[in-house]
């Protein structure tokens, strides 16, 4: 199985086709957890060929019959986790109302979903990372994904372009998207690390703080205090 470079992307991607058929694809689906569980627990190094078709009940020769080893493998499930990030992302978005939104809110739903986008396979895009730090690959997946971000959440910033007295708005959201993004990694960084985090930046207590602090960098009014900290909107939550 050789490796393939995407035109629209550029990285190097898995010349692997999903399968049509319902057996196939349980196989697929069987190893490609049982390889991300193995890698979660123990490393890159240590989901062996013969540990991942132990762990999801296939054979060896099912295995290579998909792959032509750990590289293809993990080749596959770094585009499976970016392109299932990228999917549920697209998916929150177009559940919300956005247009009903106030500015405050639309901030506020944005850090919410980016919180919870990174949080549901945070250690799983680690793994795979620390895999390709070696090369370019990992690094152009992720910024791939931000970039993806930025253009379907610019559009929402902008609509409220005339509450936004910074000289470059757009600039404004992209540098206010990196601050939020990288506050987030912190804080689940620390979660991966030591368990626990000071309470006072738990994850549901990060939200309305980042938004805040975007929504001043924006150069907008800073929205009015809600009775009992109650949300503006509940938003669809396809990470559960």
């Amino acid at each position: 199985m050789t490796m393939e470079s995407s035109g629209r992307t550029g990285f190097i991607t898995s010349p692997l086709k999903p399968p049509k058929q319902d057996r196939s694809r349980r196989t697929l689906d069987s190893i490609a957890l049982a390889a991300l569980e193995l890698m979660e627990e123990g490393g890159v190094e240590n989901a062996t060929v013969a540990a991942i078709v132990e762990r999801a009940g296939a054979s060896v020769g099912s295995f290579y019959a998909r792959f032509d080893g750990k590289d293809d493998l993990i080749l596959y499930l770094q585009d499976r986790i970016w392109a299932e990030a990228r999917d549920r992302w697209d998916q929150a978005l177009r559940a919300q109302d956005w247009e009903k939104l106030s500015m405050e809110a639309v901030v506020e739903g944005v850090v919410g979903l980016l919180l919870r986008s990174f949080k549901a396979d945070y250690h799983q895009r680690e793994v795979l990372g620390r895999e390709r730090r070696q090369d370019d690959e990992g690094a152009r997946r992720v910024f791939a994904f931000h970039q993806h971000i930025l253009a379907t959440v610019t559009p929402l910033f902008l609509a409220h372009r005339a509450r936004i007295t910074h000289p470059d708005p757009e600039w404004a959201i992209r540098l206010g998207y990196r601050f939020a993004v990288g506050s987030i990694r912190e804080l689940l960084e620390l979660e991966g690390a030591v368990g626990v985090v000071d309470g006072a930046a738990t994850a549901e207590a990060l939200i309305p703080e980042l938004a805040r602090a975007w929504t001043a960098y924006l150069g907008a009014a800073q929205p009015e205090k809600r009775e009992g900290g109650a949300r503006e909107v509940d938003f669809f939550d396809p990470w559960g």
